[in-house]
């Protein structure tokens, strides 16, 4: 079957530097089973409204996917109003956390007539099945779906995939990888180090995911797209995709956009012991890490790998807000972690939140003083966001906060940069300018520390 996938537009303000992994994926596992895949990359090619539906228009497939996350609904409800308006009779899945978090939205707002619920790869492959097969999609495991009659059903849950390594790499060729290479992601952008100095060379950098799943339960975070079922790849078939990325693609350096890479130390160490033989040290990469997992011995082990980035969320320094946010951690094992990843990596790149349920004037300040302590200058400090499929969702949702959720949905844009919802006794506008403070502060100081950085 013929099979169109969609890639919407995301932070149209930056350029595109993320290639759809879970569409590569998907892709991938498609055409290993015989389809035609064809992706219209919105988001790579940037592409002016007229043209994406002059595509759409011409387009010649038999079952059209859309993966994304949840902040461009409003993109996706429009790409699918132009697919049913153009092919009227033509099937439309819609997968990524977007399809995982509002499958009910989906389904009742819009024209679509599958949502993939988790990971995508098996059920792809069984939905295109069952529809070049004519055969009724309520045996298939993972999806919602509208009947005929608009009536909307829930199948099983899928299980989720333990073996990683059957995947097939993704189908790198379908996207315009020389966009996507020549704009740098994580450890490959080199104007954005701590002491504010500037290094303009910037390598081909390339985005990867070594591990799925996270066991933790933050109040804001949404991973049930992967689950909590904490699962990675083997070292070797790591190395083994970096190693056809640099030499298929001159990749020279890699980040990985795990949830919780360093999860598991074992893996990690035999990823940096193969990665350091393969290749010395000349490929740099980042990673996220969590600060009560990271130990003076496996920062080592990274460093000497050829890890130049670790990037925390430590969202505050108050332990009351970060036991509110059901974070499990300490701030002390915060300290702890920034410094010996500052002293063994060289860099700590930290993100942080406020506008939290319980958060005060007083609360916000220790995260100012942690800062200060650590000498951070965060450049972004977000707004405290109720994404859907969260704890804090469903809280919003009780407290009546939330009163059309579509509409709620609509008007999500880029992660916390407004104040969607105030969780706080703090006003809007006193919470705006606290946040204008803050980082106006921590930039000071920083200036004065560095005066290289002015």
């Amino acid at each position: 079957m013929k099979v169109l996938l969609i890639n919407p537009p995301i932070r149209e303000w930056s350029k595109p530097n993320i290639v759809p992994l879970g569409l590569g994926y998907i892709a991938s596992v498609l055409r290993n089973c015989g389809h035609e895949v064809e992706v219209l990359d919105i988001n790579g090619y940037r592409w002016p409204g007229n043209e994406v539906e002059e595509k759409i228009k011409n387009a010649d497939f038999d079952i059209a996917g859309i993966g994304a996350i949840v902040t461009v609904y409003k993109k996706v409800k429009w790409l699918i109003s132009l697919l049913k308006k153009y092919h009227p009779s033509k099937f439309i899945m819609v997968g990524g956390s977007v399809g995982t978090s509002i499958p009910g939205i989906i389904l009742s707002k819009t024209q679509a007539d599958i949502v993939c619920i988790g990971e995508g790869e098996e059920t792809a492959v069984d939905i295109v099945k069952a529809i070049e097969d004519a055969k009724d999609l309520s045996e298939v495991d993972g999806i919602w779906f509208k009947d005929k009659d608009s009536n909307i059903h829930r199948n099983r849950p899928r299980k989720t995939i333990d073996k990683l390594d059957s995947i097939p790499f993704p189908a790198w060729d379908l996207f315009p990888m020389d966009i996507y290479l020549k704009n740098p992601v994580g450890a490959a952008n080199r104007n954005k180090w701590e002491d504010g100095s500037a290094n303009n060379e910037q390598l081909l950098t390339m985005n990867l995911v070594g591990t799925r799943g996270c066991p933790y339960k933050c109040i804001y975070c949404y991973h049930d797209f992967m689950g909590h079922k904490y699962r990675h790849r083997s070292a070797e078939n790591i190395v083994s995709e970096i190693t056809i990325l640099h030499e298929k693609y001159g990749v020279e350096s890699i980040h990985f956009m795990d949830d919780e890479f360093c999860m598991e130390k074992e893996f990690v160490f035999d990823f940096c012991a193969r990665l350091k033989k393969k290749f010395n040290g000349k490929i740099p990469w980042g990673c996220s890490g969590r600060v009560n997992l990271m130990t003076e011995g496996l920062l080592t082990a990274m460093k000497d790998a050829g890890c130049v980035l670790v990037g925390y969320g430590i969202e505050s320094g108050s332990q009351k807000i970060l036991d509110v946010m059901k974070k499990a951690v300490k701030v002390q094992q915060a300290k702890k972690s920034i410094l010996l990843t500052k002293k063994i990596i060289g860099r700590a790149e930290c993100s942080f939140v406020i506008g939290s349920p319980h958060e005060t004037i007083e609360t916000i300040r220790e995260t100012v003083d942690f800062c200060k302590e650590l000498e951070l200058r965060p450049e972004v400090v977000f707004f405290m966001t109720a994404y859907p499929g969260t704890e804090l969702y469903r809280i919003a949702l009780e407290q009546g906060k939330i009163k059309d959720e579509e509409e709620y949905i609509l008007g999500l844009g880029e992660q916390g940069e407004k104040i969607r919802i105030n969780f706080t006794d703090i006003p809007d506008d006193k919470l705006y300018k606290v946040q204008a403070e803050m980082i106006a502060e921590l930039g000071a100081l920083n200036k004065l520390k560095h005066p290289e950085a002015r």
